[in-house]
C-alpha cells in the first residue's frame, strides 16, 4: 500500500512594492500600472512617510523619486541599504533631472536601478520585475549556502 501523499500548502503572496512620490498624477499612475501587473503596491507622498511604511510593512522593493519635499530620494537609499534588516530590499531611484551624476550617486549609494522622468511603462515593469527576481534569487542563493 502507498504512503499518502502530503499535501502542503503554499501561500502565493503578491511582491509588495512601495511608491514613494510626491506628484499625485504620478504616483496614481505607478500605482495603477503596477497593480495592472500583478503587484501589491503602498504609496507614500513624503520621504518621511516612506520610511514609516517601510518600518510598518515588508516591502520587496521601493521606487522612489529622488526629488522629495522633505528628505530626498538619496537619502531614503542611504537608510534603507544601512539598515540590516532593509539593506537586502531593492531600490529604484526616478527622477526628471537629466544629470548623470544623478544616476551615479544612486548606483553609488546600493540603488539597483535610476529611471528617467518622463519614463516608458514597460520600462519601470521590466526593471521592477526583474530586480524582484533578482532580489529572490540571491536570497534563495545566501540561504542555500
Amino acid at each position: 500500500m502507498k504512503a499518502p501523499i502530503e499535501q502542503t500548502s503554499r501561500i502565493e503572496t503578491k511582491p509588495r512594492i512601495l511608491v514613494i512620490e510626491d506628484e499625485p498624477a504620478v504616483s496614481i499612475l505607478l500605482v495603477k500600472i503596477l497593480k495592472c501587473h500583478g503587484f501589491d503596491v503602498c504609496a507614500a507622498a513624503t520621504g518621511i512617510g516612506g520610511l514609516r511604511l517601510i518600518g510598518e510593512q515588508s516591502c520587496d522593493l521601493i521606487l522612489s523619486d529622488i526629488d522629495l519635499p522633505d528628505i530626498d530620494g538619496f537619502e531614503i537609499c542611504r537608510r534603507i541599504k544601512q539598515n540590516p534588516k532593509l539593506r537586502f530590499v531593492p531600490v529604484i531611484l526616478m527622477s526628471g533631472r537629466l544629470a548623470e551624476e544623478n544616476e551615479a550617486l544612486a548606483l553609488k549609494l546600493g540603488a539597483v536601478d535610476y529611471v528617467s522622468k518622463p519614463f516608458r511603462v514597460e520600462n519601470i515593469v521590466n526593471k521592477v520585475s526583474a530586480h524582484i527576481q533578482g532580489a529572490k534569487s540571491a536570497v534563495y542563493e545566501t540561504r542555500r549556502h
